[in-house]
């Protein structure tokens, strides 16, 4: 009976001993663009959907129809917003989180960068009678010889289900080069 009750407050000990206290630190979480594609990249693929793009550079202006067949060949189509994702790890706590008021049914929900050399300087996620119209991001990369600044756009149909399309304008000026302009509309065809 005595090594019996001695077991038994010794386990209650150990026991005790090892309850982890609750972690009371909140994971902040910003819009994960990066998932949001992923799941519209499979649903891309099994509607045999396509792209038709017009690209303009400089002056020139190419019409393109591409009809990417695999998740690889989507993610380039998208590869800019997917480098844009700011919802990673080591960026916790990089950007101020602000709501804009509804107006008439549209809700904007803005994540501005606290740095000034952040790549992704702004962030905005707009719902439209709560469902997801459009994601607004601009860009930025500046060093000695090398400067880039675009704003990308996706747009999503009135259910906010699915990308319709996307736009990137972009400006890069390089040292020794002539400064580019480039602007990109791309519409989702089925």
């Amino acid at each position: 009976m005595k090594h019996f009750l001695l077991f038994s407050l010794s386990t209650l000990l150990l026991l005790g001993c090892n309850i982890r206290p609750e972690n009371n630190i909140e994971e902040l979480s910003y819009f994960n663009i990066e998932e949001l594609l992923d799941a519209e990249i499979q649903y891309l693929i099994d509607e045999n959907a396509g792209l038709e793009k017009t690209v303009e550079s400089n002056g020139n202006t190419d019409l393109l129809e591409i009809h990417p067949q695999t998740k690889d060949e989507w993610k380039s189509q998208f590869s800019l917003f997917y480098e844009a994702n700011i919802d990673q790890p080591g960026l916790r706590d990089a950007y101020r989180e602000e709501e804009l008021t509804p107006l008439e049914g549209v809700h904007t929900k803005i994540f501005s960068a606290r740095a000034k050399k952040s790549f992704v300087q702004t962030f905005e996620v707009i719902y439209n009678q709560d469902k997801l119209s459009q994601i607004n991001i601009q860009t930025q990369e500046e060093n000695e010889i090398y400067s880039n600044y675009r704003t990308l756009k996706l747009f999503f149909d009135a259910e906010g289900k699915h990308i319709v399309g996307f736009d990137v304008t972009g400006d890069e000026d390089m040292r020794l080069k002539e400064p580019m302009k480039i602007h990109i509309q791309a519409v989702i065809t089925y």
